[in-house]
């Protein structure tokens, strides 16, 4: 994907382009400068017969087939007030839903009446709009946009550099997104732990980064019985990817952990077979990690940022962990396997733990899949966010903001934490039925982190399954995370 930042008369315009003209609902606006004059006479025609008003996501696209580009496409803004970033993401999905069928190889995005447009959100609409999934298909579907350059032109001269670094950042970023959506849509006999270990030695070795990845024999001399345990009644082994961006001018360390089941049963605690075929998203919190790590690699923050994935299948097998097992953790904490289908839980305590005493980060944020419970909270437009520090909840409510990945704080009182007190172990895998699941999975977490800042990110909800999102498939992984990631990462960075 190419990408420029023009001003007024340096794009190049072709029968392959469309232009696309951001309009506000309730504001006066003059055409862009790269339209024809005849276009835009024909476009004042069609608003005073009211045929486009504006409207969120509302897209009206003119043919111009006597001109230097092959459409024109209207993109509504809604009104001025009510504008934010994620309705310019929402808008330009729709805009590849518009010129799907009109063979178009290049965008333009001609803002220069509309300074204020963050024009990175369009970016990121358009290169994740344009996404699709078709790799175990004899005779691949056609991709919804066959878009290979994004050009956005602007009025400021003295803006261009700063928009170009962002812009730049942005169209980076939303690769690795689709990346990461590419791993979630992989089915788990494509995607297993070890594959999964192989695609971060790859990217490590790319970027310049670090990777250790641990096999059954490292994690049973390491002690951590949590991952073990998931994996046991798998032919697959598990793994820990442990990778490890470092910066010469960093001042502080982050760590991220993402839940990496690439396929879950329930165990013997069997799921319902109406579904199941979903779990092969379990691992879309180490998508989310591997992809951000993906993307701090190229984007090379003054930052330390470690990376952790727990990976393993959970399946039925002879060896399999059962109910009423009691497993000594890494951190030397017993626990009580009420449910098998509590696993994820299991594998990010080992994690969690071995983190903190490992690289004494300045703060922890995991991402899991981890609760049906969070899902029936928030549904599908919100991640559940629990933690010991307010002040990092704050900063990753930032990150969701300038993202459009929402968080959602939930409490995480005491009296939570005694809900999963063991009975002949330290602490139960599950809480009383039916009462707080979500917030009794993170209060099981909460048990293997000691003194760090630490977060836990349940995105459940969020990691698929999402409608009426213009740049989302529900039926494909979103890729959630990558971005809030990122963001936080960037924010920290700076400070």
């Amino acid at each position: 994907m190419k990408l420029h930042v023009y001003t007024p008369g340096q794009v190049e315009l072709s029968a392959s382009t469309a232009l696309v003209l951001p309009r506000f609902e309730d504001v006066e606006q003059a055409w862009g400068d790269s339209l024809a004059e005849a276009d835009a006479q024909a476009f004042e025609s069609i608003i005073q017969d009211e045929g486009f008003k504006g409207k969120k996501a509302e897209c009206y696209l003119l043919p111009t087939p006597s001109s230097r580009y092959r459409c024109v496409v209207l993109m509504g803004l809604g009104k001025f007030n009510a504008f934010d970033a994620e309705v310019l993401r929402r808008s330009a999905g729709e805009v590849c839903s518009a010129i799907k069928s009109h063979s178009i190889d290049h965008i333009v995005l001609d803002s220069t009446h509309a300074e204020s447009l963050p024009v990175e959100a369009f970016i990121e609409g358009i290169i994740l709009g344009g996404y699709d999934f078709s790799t175990y298909k004899a005779q691949p579907d056609t991709l919804p946009v066959k878009v290979n350059k994004i050009s956005v032109v602007v009025a400021n001269e003295a803006a261009l550099p700063q928009l170009r670094e962002g812009c730049a950042r942005t169209a980076i970023t939303c690769k690795n997104v689709n990346w990461a959506r590419d791993l979630g849509n992989t089915p788990a006999n494509g995607l297993t732990p070890k594959i999964m270990g192989e695609y971060a030695q790859g990217f490590a070795n790319d970027t310049g980064m670090k990777c250790t990845l641990f096999d059954d024999a490292a994690l049973t001399k390491e002690g951590m019985n949590g991952i073990l345990s998931v994996s046991q009644g798998s032919s697959e082994e598990a793994r820990l990817i442990v990778l490890e961006y470092t910066h010469p001018e960093a001042e502080q360390t982050l760590a991220i952990i993402g839940k990496g089941v690439t396929f879950d049963t329930g165990g013997i605690s069997l799921k319902p077979g109406n579904g199941m075929h979903e779990m092969k998203f379990d691992m879309c919190g180490a998508a989310a990690v591997l992809g951000a790590m993906k993307t701090i690699g190229e984007l090379k923050p003054k930052i330390n940022v470690i990376g952790l994935v727990p990976a393993a299948e959970n399946k039925t097998g002879a060896e399999a962990y059962v109910p009423g097992d009691i497993i000594k953790m890494y951190n030397g904490k017993t626990v009580e396997v009420h449910n098998t289908d509590a696993e994820g839980r299991m594998l990010l305590a080992d994690a969690l733990a071995y983190t903190e005493k490992t690289f004494a980060p300045d703060a922890i944020v995991n991402f899991a899949t981890l609760t049906g419970a969070c899902v029936v909270a928030l549904g599908h437009y919100a991640a559940g966010v629990f933690s010991n520090d307010d002040p990092l909840v704050g900063e990753l409510q930032l990150a969701a903001q300038a993202s459009g990945e929402r968080v959602w704080p939930l409490p995480l009182w005491d009296d939570y934490c005694k809900l999963v007190e063991g009975t002949h172990a330290d602490i139960c895998n599950i809480g009383p039925p039916g009462e707080a699941g979500a917030i009794t999975a993170a209060a099981f977490l909460k048990n293997f982190v000691e003194k760090s800042r630490w977060a836990h990110v349940d995105i459940a909800g969020v990691a698929w399954g999402g409608k009426n999102i213009s740049y989302q498939n529900p039926k494909h992984a979103s890729g959630y995370g990558v971005r809030l990631i990122t963001q936080w990462v960037l924010n920290e960075s700076i400070q």
